[in-house]
């Protein structure tokens, strides 16, 4: 394979699954990882690429908030187990706080059926979805609602998590770093999430694998704040020892 086609495979690749791995793309085109190493390298000079620990991920991920659309074509597959085993943990009676995003709209899917919930949330969509069902309480934080990922935002949303005593509060997230924490792309966003992490016993963090070894914007809170953290078993293998050296449970799925 010439390298410009090489080149062209890694960037397909990406646009596919959102992130590559340097280990995996050597065996698939027959190369060395220092060859893979120098295509990521010219690849983030044209600013194509954001590289990671071990590999990459697609440029524009970082660099601003991603629409509804697009997350909802991103790892659906580990973002459905980890949907799966986040609402085994859901019991009947609970109040629960689910954050906006398509993995949390997987946890939503999970908990229909379990009698007697109180869920409150600030996307549209998974307040929509879940006043279908009978046996839930659906309690939706009004504000500002942001266009590209139909969450509500904004002073009247973060006033009602401070009024609420939840369970569990299930947090998402787009960008997680060892030693930044949890970061977002806009300061509205990273002021909500400081509260959903400060009003429910629980807290927990619900993340694919992809969101794992980048940095946003801004800060929320770092990892230690977190009762529990669910991702992907893709996760690299050097973050997942950070995690466990911080003494945080992580579920691996």
């Amino acid at each position: 394979m010439l390298q410009a086609e090489r080149r062209n495979y890694i960037i397909e690749v990406l646009n596919r699954d959102g992130r590559v791995v340097i280990e995996d793309l050597a065996k698939v085109l027959n190369v060395s990882e220092m060859t893979i190493r120098r295509d990521l390298q010219v690849l983030q000079q044209h600013k194509l690429i954001t590289r990671t620990h071990g590999g990459a991920v697609s440029h524009d991920l970082l660099a601003e908030e991603t629409p509804y659309s697009k997350k909802a074509e991103q790892n659906m597959e580990e973002k459905r187990k980890i949907g799966m085993y986040a609402s085994s943990l859901v019991e009947e009676g609970n109040v629960i706080i689910l954050d906006a995003g398509t993995t949390s709209m997987e946890i939503a899917k999970g908990i229909v059926g379990i009698k007697n919930l109180k869920v409150v949330t600030n996307d549209l969509m998974i307040a929509a979805f879940l006043s279908k069902y009978e046996g839930i309480g659906v309690y939706c934080s009004g504000g500002i609602v942001q266009r590209d990922t139909v969450a509500c935002l904004g002073d009247h949303a973060i006033e009602l998590f401070k009024s609420i005593n939840a369970d569990i509060a299930f947090v998402g997230a787009s960008s997680v770093d060892i030693e930044k924490g949890v970061t977002t792309p806009t300061a509205e966003k990273a002021q909500l999430k400081k509260q959903l992490t400060k009003s429910a016993k629980k807290t927990i963090l619900v993340a694919d694998s992809l969101k794992f070894g980048k940095v946003a914007f801004v800060n929320i809170c770092p990892l230690t704040r977190f009762d529990l953290i669910i991702t992907g078993n893709r996760i690299d293998k050097e973050i997942e020892q950070g995690i466990r050296n911080l003494d945080i449970e992580l579920e691996l799925v």
